[in-house]
């Protein structure tokens, strides 16, 4: 295309109509120290509240508006750029008219005459307000995720370790009871075969009771694993016979509330049977309880389970600096909040304990903190 297609020269009304359109303040300053404004489009008024005639009339009312932690950065900038003659960039916060602060992204280039000289700084200021405001919103939301995401490490870190002690205490209840009482069977049933004449009636009724012992043991220490009625029959089932087991051992009595509107997932039966067991397990060590409830309940888009107890309670501090063997009290806020649920304890002594914990009926959440 020849300049010739290009039409005639622009008029100042057209030129003045295309400078005021543009979304931003268009300028031209001396090129002086302090930049002197020349011109300044009439958008400086929408962006920073000032006149045209306002803005050009003092040259140092830029420089005292910029925000005084952004002023040294921008100014050293800007003398940087005014003794190299180069491009000028910068963003910065400055002060409106009426107080108000704004971001602006403020760019000018040199223009030169034909021998060289700089002839005035021609340059555009952008309101960049609500960039910042998101890319500060942004900023802020990663933080919270980094700290959510190091939290949940933690978390999961302190259950693991909660885990294994648990697990370690079942083992060595299995070496220390039925495993020790099995031997010993053995031992006596070896020593009943060597022996010239028939086992008696009641040493073999001994054996067999000692056995039967044992069994019931055994079986005790399954609901403390995982109880085949979970997944076969249900949460409300697995915790009805989780609370006759402990009955026949604590002598106390109990209720389980089923008001759920449909079973949860494996995942999240195994999480709310967790936490149900460490609330009993901590009833039985420490509450001296005659009866205890647990409620379950579907509450909005998870699930609430509640277990109360009349035992003689505790101090609420007691759950921040949990003493010795009292582990499980943080150990179920942790499971619940690891799954992105939250726990309430609440107790006095002398008058019980009630334990609330809800959890999303979340598959993908649950399964962080699964059947362990």
């Amino acid at each position: 295309m020849s300049e010739e297609d290009l039409g005639p020269e622009l008029s100042p009304e057209a030129y003045r109509t295309l400078v005021e359109g543009v979304p931003a303040v268009l300028y031209i300053d001396e090129p002086d120290d302090a930049s002197t404004p020349r011109y300044t489009s009439p958008q400086i008024m929408d962006v920073l509240g000032y006149s045209p005639q306002e803005w050009n009339s003092d040259a140092a009312l830029w420089a005292n508006q910029v925000h005084p932690d952004d002023r040294a950065a921008v100014l050293e900038t800007h003398y940087a750029s005014n003794r190299a003659r180069e491009l000028f960039l910068a963003e910065y916060r400055i002060y409106t008219k009426d107080g108000r602060l704004v971001w602006l992204r403020d760019e000018a280039a040199p223009v030169f005459d034909g021998d060289g000289q700089l002839l005035y700084w021609r340059g555009v200021m952008l309101d960049i307000t609500e960039q910042k405001e998101a890319e500060s919103k942004l900023r802020w939301s990663l933080d919270v995720l980094r700290r959510t995401i190091q939290q949940r490490r933690e978390l999961a870190a302190r259950l693991g370790n909660a885990q294994e002690e648990e697990r370690r205490r079942i083992a060595a209840d299995i070496h220390d009871d039925p495993v020790q009482v099995m031997a010993a069977v053995d031992m006596r049933l070896q020593l009943l075969a060597g022996m010239s004449r028939a086992a008696t009636s009641e040493e073999l009724l001994d054996i067999q009771q000692t056995v039967r012992d044992s069994i019931v043991r055994l079986r005790s220490l399954l609901f403390e694993l995982r109880p085949l009625a979970l997944d076969r029959e249900g949460l409300i089932s697995a915790l009805h016979l989780y609370l006759e087991y402990t009955a026949v051992e604590q002598g106390w009595t109990f209720e389980v509330l089923d008001g759920l509107t449909s079973d949860p997932s494996s995942e999240l039966r195994a999480t709310l049977y967790r936490i149900a067991q460490e609330a009993v397990s901590n009833a039985r060590k420490h509450a001296e309880a005659g009866h205890i409830v647990i409620a379950v309940a579907t509450a909005g888009d998870g699930v609430t389970i509640r277990v109360t107890d009349d035992g003689k309670g505790f101090e609420p501090a007691r759950v921040e600096r949990p003493e010795p063997g009292h582990l499980g009290l943080t150990t179920m806020i942790e499971r619940a909040e690891l799954v992105g649920g939250w726990c309430r304890i609440t107790s006095s002594l002398g008058a019980g304990t009630t334990i609330e914990c809800w959890v999303p009926a979340d598959d993908e959440a649950s399964s962080a903190a699964g059947g362990a």
